[in-house]
């Protein structure tokens, strides 16, 4: 059976660089997840920043980048070799400092010590622009905030769960994350987080941005979005699909074309494999069912 691909979470760096647990899969091809400390199961996750630095460890024969990308609460630190297609073929053309989105899977390493440490192993690299981030921070800023708001009532109940949680209105997401927060890293200082994602959102009041819940307006010449873009996204993987489905690269390309920025893609799809109407046979190759 195949499997769904996992949801890429909006994270700051802040949060995902302190997390110290992971929840490791038992069964082959399962995925493997790293719990945050507000409580997030992450395999997969989505975030913008500044490319701040990249070096070549390996060799011209066999590359293996290291890069830094900043976000406004810390850095994410990327590994990408030569079993990395696009973002390999992206990653040497790009100079620092440059405004980028990355899509990738969760990198752990525990030292002899205990010590632990995540990376990201990047899927895809693109090039953003100031509207983009500054979405992307707005919508960070609101996931972060409903795990902190489920996780400060978490800590005030004696014997957090997840049915008292929701009954005092938090979403069922942040509910679990808030449970699995205080399973794990039991009570904790949140205030460093609330600072994080203030100190963020100001980054975008403060660029001259429009009002943090409006949307910016679309590049002169540019075709509007509409507020629903999943029809046609759905239609364009239709149109994309052959036998073996549609190739990832091909409906990025299509939805270029259309005004579709690449944010609002992967958004998409990740609705629709989640209402089961499309499927991922294999990483980058899209079938509709």
């Amino acid at each position: 059976m195949a499997r769904n691909r996992e949801v890429a979470k909006r994270l700051f760096a802040i949060e995902y660089n302190r997390s110290g647990h992971e929840d490791k899969a038992t069964e082959e091809n399962a995925p493997n997840y790293v719990i945050t400390p507000l409580g997030d199961p992450v395999n997969r996750l989505y975030f913008v920043g500044v490319l701040m630095s990249k070096v070549n460890n390996g060799t011209e024969e066999s590359p293996l980048y290291r890069a830094e990308v900043r976000d406004p609460t810390g850095t994410f630190y990327l590994y990408v070799g030569q079993y990395q297609p696009q973002p390999l073929s992206v990653l040497p053309t790009l100079e620092p400092p440059t405004l980028l989105g990355v899509v990738g899977k969760v990198r752990t390493f525990t030292k002899d010590d205990g010590s632990f440490y995540v990376s990201i192993k990047p899927e895809v690299l693109f090039p953003v622009d100031i509207p983009q981030r500054d979405r992307w921070i707005v919508s960070t800023s609101k996931f972060t905030l409903e795990r902190l708001k489920a996780l400060e009532d978490a800590q005030a109940m004696d014997g957090p769960a997840v049915g008292p949680l929701m009954e005092k209105g938090h979403p069922r997401r942040s509910a679990e994350s808030a449970v699995n927060a205080m399973s794990l890293y039991g009570k904790q200082d949140l205030m460093q987080y609330r600072e994080a994602v203030k100190g963020a959102l100001g980054l975008v009041i403060e660029g001259g941005g429009r009002p943090l819940m409006e949307a910016p307006p679309p590049p002169k010449g540019a075709t509007p979005r509409p507020p629903d873009i999943k029809e046609d996204v759905f239609k364009l993987i239709r149109e994309c699909s052959s036998e073996k489905g549609a190739l990832y690269r091909d409906i990025i390309t299509r939805c270029d074309q259309k005004g579709i920025d690449r944010i609002r893609l992967e958004e998409t799809i990740q609705e629709l494999l989640d209402e089961g109407t499309i499927y991922e046979p294999t990483i980058g190759l899209i079938k509709v069912i």
